[in-house]
């Protein structure tokens, strides 16, 4: 699988996406990995160890795992997107997801102030698209996981992730989320 990517530097210097991420699941996948990099390295910018993480991911050995362990490091006694302890409300993640299967990973605890300003806006809608990659990781991987679940009960798991201007980002698979959920055919 490796023959099929290739690195490209961005702007910043940064390794970009890689060229064989074509599919919605290998999208949702590569950021998990990159999660997991940064977890392992303190970097979501190591290329080689986001190809492995990813790999690793694709083939399913350890995905729900690694994923479930990042997701059970939120302390429930702190605004799960800035560490305040104070005026803690539960909320969600993606506004009014109503589907049984994500609802345990989209509620969190979140401060009445970051409430208040993220409001009814989708995750990355509400951070900067610069500071994306500061979006604490377990709410990160919460929002992907509903993410995978929605795509996987809509069977667009396989799609191409470009939109149709032929880029690939994570906030262009949020429109799963307008659609209605049948539970019955997602495997998790």
């Amino acid at each position: 699988m490796v023959d099929r990517f290739f690195v490209f530097i961005g702007e910043r210097g940064f390794p970009m996406l890689p060229s064989g991420i074509i599919t919605v699941k290998e999208l949702i996948l590569w950021e998990y990995a990159r999660l997991i990099s940064e977890e392992a390295s303190g970097t979501k910018n190591n290329w080689s160890f986001n190809l492995h993480n990813f790999e690793r991911l694709n083939s399913d050995k350890d995905t729900w795992l690694k994923i479930v362990e990042m997701e059970n490091k939120i302390d429930p006694n702190k605004c799960a997107y800035c560490g305040s302890p104070e005026e803690l409300l539960i909320v969600r993640i993606v506004p009014k997801k109503m589907c049984r299967l994500t609802e345990i990973h989209n509620i969190i605890r979140s401060c009445k102030k970051c409430n208040l300003s993220k409001g009814s806006k989708d995750l990355l809608d509400w951070w900067a698209r610069d500071l994306r990659d500061k979006i604490p990781r377990n709410v990160m991987a919460r929002y992907l996981k509903i993410l995978y679940i929605c795509h996987e009960c809509n069977g667009t798991m396989e799609s191409c992730a470009f939109d149709k201007n032929g880029n690939r980002d994570i906030s262009n698979l949020k429109s799963v989320f307008k659609k209605n959920c049948s539970a019955a055919k997602t495997k998790l």
